[in-house]
């Protein structure tokens, strides 16, 4: 048997990063075809939304693979296509500094591999820059958006001039025929800018005077609306380009820990009892595939076993939670719970009761926190919803709750128990 590396196997499986290599990217064939016919549509713009541990950043980056004429995902998902697309493709993800569409345009301007590396390439671009130059600095940003930045702004500087000013320079460098295709910016967590007021109205003037910029906007939200935060025209802008992704099937999950079995010469596989085990516990998010398969693999590998059981993978989730392998959703569930037994009785009760829908009855989940011997539950989940606890539920209606994150739900059922005293589950969790 060939022997394979550490680093291979840390890299067998990627919680951490989204997948930019079309061989590893699994699944969502009719989403890969509808960003891609929107690619192909002049003045359309993309928005791929969805929750957290989706895959939606994965999903933009075989975007702007695709974009820059690299069509081995259309191959691999049996996609037609006449031709290679040739975009001058910008990616970049925003953090929660970035408050308002003037700073994202900025940013775009003076961020390192966004257009900050085209831009002195054309004069006439530069001219553009300059007229704002006595009242902003655009030093440059290093790639990716965050870290420390030497943009200054200046009061006498408006929304406006900057949008004036970016749209100015994206026709000098469409004008300068830089890519056959046009210009794709993707924004990458676009849910964290604060006010999103005027983005709406960019994309438009957009359209109608230079159809070959797109956008393409990433982030966590029920709809374009929710996400844009702007209704007027929404629903135009992106027409046909509105790319909600679902929760994963379990051929598309168990495709995921195929290739990363592949990727090792299946040196360590799981066998079915722990792939039945994962599916149950990543609940329809490739994240949790990725995040439990990452370190059952490891596990495996250091104590030299080549197959991975379900007892293995019972025994990596109470690690991950011990060792707060995922410190966000480990840090939510610990607010949530507190020292209180009977919250996370309750908590738990509410993430087993979930419908279809995605809506959860309290005549449901009221019924199992009866088991745990929880007196007057609906107390709890008053402390549920507030931010004391997380806000992690949401009031839908009178005696209606929904989670606001499903990523979160799967954490919660997958798990193990604070307070084992209060597990009256049996073994399936229910």
């Amino acid at each position: 048997m060939k022997q394979i590396t550490l680093s291979q196997i840390e890299n067998a499986f990627l919680p951490s990063r989204e997948i930019t290599s079309a061989d590893r990217f699994s699944g969502r064939k009719e989403h890969v075809l509808a960003a891609y016919l929107s690619l192909l549509a002049d003045g359309a713009n993309i928005a791929i939304l969805g929750n957290r541990g989706i895959g939606k950043s994965s999903l933009a980056r075989q975007i702007l693979n695709i974009s820059n004429g690299d069509n081995s995902l259309l191959d691999n998902l049996s996609i037609g296509y006449d031709s290679k697309m040739d975009f001058l493709s910008i990616y970049f993800a925003c953090g929660n500094n970035i408050d308002s569409v003037s700073t994202l345009l900025t940013r775009l301007l003076t961020t390192q591999d966004c257009l900050y590396n085209w831009l002195y390439d054309i004069p006439s671009a530069t001219k553009e820059v300059a007229k704002i130059s006595g009242g902003l600095n655009l030093g440059i940003i290093s790639g990716g958006g965050e870290g420390t930045t030497e943009t200054t702004s200046n009061s006498s500087i408006s929304q406006h001039t900057i949008e004036t000013v970016f749209n100015n320079v994206l026709f000098e460098l469409t004008k300068a025929a830089l890519a056959k295709n046009g210009i794709l910016i993707v924004i990458d967590e676009f849910d964290q800018i604060k006010d999103t007021n005027g983005f709406a109205a960019l994309l438009k003037s957009l359209a109608t005077n230079n159809p070959s910029i797109k956008f393409c906007i990433v982030g966590v939200a029920h709809d374009i609306q929710n996400l844009m935060k702007e209704h007027e025209s929404s629903d135009r802008l992106f027409a046909g380009g509105v790319v909600s992704l679902p929760r994963m099937n379990e051929d598309e999950l168990k495709d995921i820990i195929a290739k990363a079995e592949s990727s090792i010469d299946r040196f360590i596989t799981f066998d079915n009892g722990a792939i039945k085990k994962l599916l149950q516990l990543a609940q329809g998010h490739p994240y949790m595939i990725h995040l439990l398969g990452k370190y059952s693999l490891r596990e495996a590998y250091q104590n030299g076993y080549h197959t991975i059981t379900e007892e293995h993978v019972n025994q990596t989730v109470q690690s991950i939670a011990e060792k707060g392998t995922d410190p966000v959703l480990e840090g939510r569930y610990k607010k949530a719970v507190a020292s209180s037994p009977q919250r996370e009785a309750v908590l738990k009760s509410f993430a087993t009761s979930i419908r279809e829908d995605g809506e959860i009855p309290t005549s449901d989940a009221y019924k199992l926190t009866v088991d745990f011997d929880v007196e007057n539950p609906s107390q709890y989940v008053g402390q549920l919803v507030t931010e004391d606890y997380g806000s992690e539920l949401v009031k839908v209606r009178e005696r209606y709750y929904r989670f606001r994150d499903s990523l979160f739900v799967a954490y919660i059922n997958a798990r193990p128990w604070i307070f084992p005293s209060a597990n009256k589950f049996n073994n399936d969790g229910k």
